[in-house]
């Protein structure tokens, strides 16, 4: 627990202890301050120079202390030529609200670049809003804790000094705002949230605190969307212009709030509002000059016109495919969470459904996906590979019934199988595919890029034709025509089996 006095070390931006650098005549550490570049203070600043103790990032850290209690911050001088300011004013500094003297962290605030390109950083103080103060809650002093609101940047006009030397809060046009929101807005993906908030941001269900700075640090909010900003009003026909967000969604409960989803939403640049799109494409050739008195903009974007199957089997290959799997297998899966993705994706249009409601959905949301898979394009490939985890007393009947050779395999939810690299497990199946067959790659359909992955939909059915086992005979000729992933040199002793099958396409 920090003392705040001399006692004290400070730890530096990458977590490694600062020390104070050395005085010499040439560069006496601290000096006295009354100005920085052209910016006169009307006070005196001591300033004391820190490096790391262990030197990797080659930075200049500078901490200046007025002379009042709690005027203090850091500057750091990046080896690119950035100047970052870190808790220039109470805002950005963590302390404790008793005694303002008591910092535990600042905060970066500021920076600028060689170039005059600033950014700024702006902070929320905690408090009471929509807090049951009754109970657990009551006498708390909750004050201490800063979230970030927003970040600003794109200045119209360069400027080589910072401009929090002279302003509390920067007087700029920023071309950009990256907003943190935390429930100030709706959260309804339907509903493009405004610039300016809406209400006071709402409370967590399960608040904390924290004590290891030697006062309480109360938290009580939970970031519920990121929005990105562009502020070009001539150009887009709007002042505030919302051009991209990321929506977070939490399984939330008093004991413990656990991130369940996150969703990128992206909206047309042209200054109109549109419903979200999925996918955007770049800017085409810019068309010829609008002529009379249009005031409608040039349209800045081309939109991917995407069928609601596509849509379902995009979300399924990036967050839905775990929740979908355990459904189509009879396993327990997550209730809530399968609600939810249905409710988000207009599937159901209430929160409680009865459990004929609720079937329904889910059987047109299954069906959505396979009809967005079997609308992909066929392949040629005639192997893939998957991974699978059998060694374990819980899948005895599993593990004998693919190591039963003849038999039938019929996997009853989405299959999902490498077409290019067999990655590592204690069974790696080496599948054989016919013409015909209903794999398809997911290619730019895919949420992750750069995975190859050819999916199969529910009840495809594979055949048992061989299985080697590690220390028989033919095995080690068998891995070596195995195309592995790229970190599996090491690991190929984990690999107990290679079972060979067949996809039935009948």
């Amino acid at each position: 627990v920090p003392q705040y006095n001399d006692s004290d070390e400070f730890l530096g931006p990458d977590g490694e202890v600062l020390v104070q650098t050395l005085s010499t005549g040439d560069a006496p550490n601290p000096v006295t301050c009354f100005a920085y570049g052209d910016v006169s203070f009307p006070q005196s600043y001591t300033v004391t120079r820190y490096q790391p103790r262990t030197e990797s990032s080659f930075y200049r850290l500078e901490y200046w202390v007025g002379n009042s209690n709690g005027d203090d911050f850091w500057l750091l001088h990046d080896s690119n030529g950035i100047l970052h300011l870190l808790g220039k004013t109470a805002a950005a500094r963590l302390s404790d609200p008793q005694a303002a003297s008591h910092t535990a962290q600042w905060l970066v605030e500021e920076s600028v670049t060689p170039a005059g390109e600033h950014i700024y950083y702006s902070y929320l103080a905690e408090n009471g809003d929509n807090v049951d103060l009754n109970g657990n809650e009551a006498g708390r002093d909750r004050s201490a804790m800063r979230y970030l609101s927003k970040v600003q940047y794109g200045n119209a006009t360069p400027a080589a000094d910072l401009y929090l030397w002279t302003s509390a809060t920067p007087a700029v046009q920023w071309l950009f705002t990256l907003v943190f929101d935390y429930g100030e807005r709706g959260v309804d993906p339907q509903v493009p949230p405004a610039f300016t908030a809406q209400n006071s941001w709402l409370a967590r269900q399960d608040p904390f605190s924290l004590y290891n700075y030697g006062f309480e640090i109360r938290l009580h909010r939970l970031c519920r969307q990121v929005l990105m900003f562009h502020h070009f009003p001539d150009e887009l026909g709007e002042a505030d212009t919302l051009v991209s967000r990321l929506l977070l969604e939490y399984d939330e409960n008093p004991i413990l709030t656990q991130l369940c989803a996150a969703r990128t939403l992206a909206y047309e640049g042209d200054g109109y509002r549109r419903a979200p799109v999925n996918n955007m494409m770049p800017p085409p050739p810019p068309p010829p000059m609008m002529g009379g008195n249009s005031s409608r903009p040039k349209s800045k974007w081309a939109i991917v016109e995407e069928s609601k199957q596509i849509q379902a089997l995009r979300y399924y290959s990036a967050q839905g495919y775990s929740v979908i799997n355990k459904y189509l297998r009879g396993d327990d899966y997550p209730e809530t969470q399968a609600k939810e993705t249905l409710l988000s994706r207009d599937y159901l249009s209430t929160n409680e459904p009865s459990d004929e409601e609720f079937k329904n959905a889910m059987s047109v949301y299954i069906n959505d996906i396979a009809e967005g898979l079997s609308s992909l394009p066929e392949t040629d490939h005639r192997v893939v590979y998957r991974g699978l985890k059998l060694d374990k007393p819980a899948l005895s009947d599993v593990l004998k019934e693919y190591t039963t050779i003849g038999n039938i395999i019929i996997d009853k939810a989405f299959m999902s199988t490498s077409p290019d690299k067999a990655w590592i497990n204690d069974t790696i199946l080496n599948i054989y595919l016919e013409k015909g067959h209903k794999g398809r790659i997911l290619g730019d359909v895919a949420h992750f890029k750069g995975e190859a992955e050819m999916l199969f939909p529910p009840n495809t059915k594979l055949k048992i034709e061989s299985i080697v086992n590690c220390g028989s005979q033919d095995f080690a000729s068998q891995l070596s025509k195995l195309r592995l992933s790229d970190d599996a040199t090491a690991d190929t002793n984990r690999i107990k089996r290679i079972i060979n099958m067949r996809v039935l396409n009948s």
